[in-house]
């Protein structure tokens, strides 16, 4: 299996600690411009990416309902392997949570994915890794909500300013 020891996911665990769920973790290969995840379909699973290259693929959304949103309107992010990223995380919590953008393979990539159960299962049997890996999606998931806050802020006051003219 793949060294997973620099992903972000496990910080705080030992080597060791990381061998021993290995184990729950499968591998999978994607080609260039294959789906890996579709926006609003549910999902029960979160992927590390592996190798290669993917597009986060958000669609925007009107801001009054007079206005028409092309499908080609789109925020697009790219996000390469050296950043050692997961994503898919919030499958994991609630099996009713609406994947929140599209995940395309921009190069052929390889992730390794992990099913919901096989989450659970982490954390019944490695309680210790179990709180880890919960922490530090909790500090990820932190960290995009003040990122996302700072964006709409600088929004907002684009927004403002853009009326007073």
């Amino acid at each position: 299996m793949v060294n997973f020891n620099e992903n972000s996911l496990f910080s705080g665990l030992s080597t060791d600690q990381i061998s021993s769920i290995e184990k729950y973790f499968k591998s999978f290969e994607y080609k260039a411009e294959d789906v890996i995840i579709e926006e609003d379909s549910v999902g029960d699973s979160m992927f590390l990416l592996l190798e290669g290259e993917i597009i986060i693929d958000k669609s925007l959304v009107p801001l009054f309902e007079q206005v028409k949103v092309n499908p080609d309107d789109k925020k697009i992010i790219n996000v390469k392997d050296d950043t050692l990223s997961y994503f898919g995380e919030m499958s994991m919590f609630d099996p009713n949570f609406k994947r929140s953008a599209s995940i395309l393979a921009k190069t052929d990539v390889k992730v390794a994915f992990l099913l919901k159960n096989d989450f659970e299962n982490i954390i019944s049997k490695y309680p210790e890794i179990g709180i880890m890996i919960l922490k530090n999606i909790g500090l990820k998931l932190s960290q995009l909500l003040d990122r996302s806050n700072v964006e709409l802020s600088k929004l907002i006051t684009a927004f403002t300013m853009s009326l007073k003219l």
